[in-house]
């Protein structure tokens, strides 16, 4: 019998899967052998509209036959129509553009330590959660609540003290008078899909308030529509002062960004941020096209039904080897019992594209505008590997 042969990346710190894609269309991904797979991952979050949708394809070939790039010395007229966009459906009082999630972050934790600086008596630590996981720079890695990760940071960058997700009192334990913020995902994508209880959330947002403290929310995977809101943040009846942003933003294009509130919007000033790359003309204009698709109310509701859709038919699957689904829209975590990445493997010979983000929790992160139809074959090809 003939062994296949073994696909390996040339960065030697990534296993991929065992397919080399040749293109894509909408939710579907077809290999150099002409094999489709429905993609439940749409790369890691990203490609919130799918592959090849026309809209974003035709408004980025347009701004490049006009220029790719200047620099944030010049007027970015796209640019300029995006920040619009993102504040007027928002809390935000400025907007500023960066190349990733990551880099969003470090942005987001910088604003927030020169607003203690100049407004809480240079207050600088940060309470994290632990499986929290907020991008792969080094100081985003220290803010990550992971020890996995930790591990080649020596030393790690200070001011991070990391807390109990949904457990106030763990919160309120590790506060104390040079703490600047409280930084959060929602719903903990990378860390097991774990949500964030409404309770706990609301006493967080009081409990700044009451503190001087600032609530920064880490929207990169559960923004932009993912979970049937806007922002996941209109979830939970809260008002953040910073909000991160960043994957799909760019249509699958390097985009990210950061939405201040009034109090650090006040302390912002000339060079306090700056970027060579972040927010190019073409990736704001493909940025523009995914935020007027996402801010539509019919589309949301789409997103927020479909979302349903999935998380029940998971759980109709109905196998001793599930042990729970939970998440929200589509943003879904199916924890297992036994090893999540043998199931993966297996979906992936049957056409089915999934993510390990546990090693006992599958993922479910597909473009927003995956049918009911891909669902149902979804589920199929689940049932018969579990």
């Amino acid at each position: 019998m003939k062994r296949e042969k073994i696909i390996k990346s040339s960065d030697n710190t990534v296993n991929v899967y065992q397919i080399i894609p040749e293109k894509g269309i909408r939710s579907t991904i077809i290999d150099t052998k002409g094999k489709r797979y429905i993609d439940m991952f749409a790369g890691i979050a990203v490609n919130l509209l799918g592959y090849n949708y026309s809209d974003v394809n035709n408004a980025i070939m347009k701004q490049v036959k006009k220029h790719i790039h200047l620099s944030r010395l010049f007027y970015n007229k796209k640019q300029e129509e995006l920040s619009s966009l993102l504040k007027k459906n928002s809390f935000a009082k400025g907007v500023y553009f960066s190349n990733s999630g990551a880099e969003a972050n470090e942005v987001a934790i910088k604003f927030a330590r020169k607003w203690g600086l100049l407004k809480k008596n240079k207050a600088y630590k940060i309470i994290t959660f632990y499986n929290s996981f907020h991008g792969r720079t080094y100081l985003t890695l220290t803010a990550t609540g992971q020890e996995k990760f930790h591990k080649i940071l020596n030393p790690k960058a200070p001011g991070f003290i990391y807390a109990k997700f949904n457990d106030i009192d763990d919160v309120k334990s590790k506060v104390d008078n040079e703490t600047v913020a409280i930084m959060l995902e929602l719903i903990q994508a990378e860390g097991g899909v774990n949500v964030a209880d409404k309770k706990f959330i609301k006493q967080i947002s009081d409990f700044c308030k009451e503190n001087n403290i600032l609530l920064i929310v880490d929207e990169v995977q559960t923004g932009l529509g993912r979970t049937g809101k806007i922002f996941c943040y209109e979830n939970y009846d809260i008002e953040p002062d910073i909000v991160t942003l960043g994957k799909g933003l760019g249509g699958g294009l390097p985009l990210s960004a950061v939405l201040t509130g009034d109090r650090v919007y006040e302390i912002i000033e000339n060079n306090d941020h700056g970027t060579t790359m972040g927010g190019n003309p073409v990736a704001c204009a493909a940025g523009c096209v995914i935020f007027k698709k996402i801010m539509n109310k019919n589309f949301l509701k789409e997103v927020e039904n479909k979302g349903k859709y999935l998380m029940q038919s998971l759980k109709n699957i109905n196998s001793e080897k599930i042990l729970e689904v939970r998440g929200k829209g589509l943003l879904i975590g199916m924890q297992i019992k036994g090893d999540a990445k043998k199931i993966v493997e297996g979906a992936l010979k049957q056409g089915l594209i999934l993510n390990a983000c546990k090693p006992d929790v599958i993922r479910f992160v597909p473009p927003l505008i995956m049918t009911k139809k891909e669902i149902d074959l979804t589920i199929k090809i689940l049932r018969r590997i579990i």
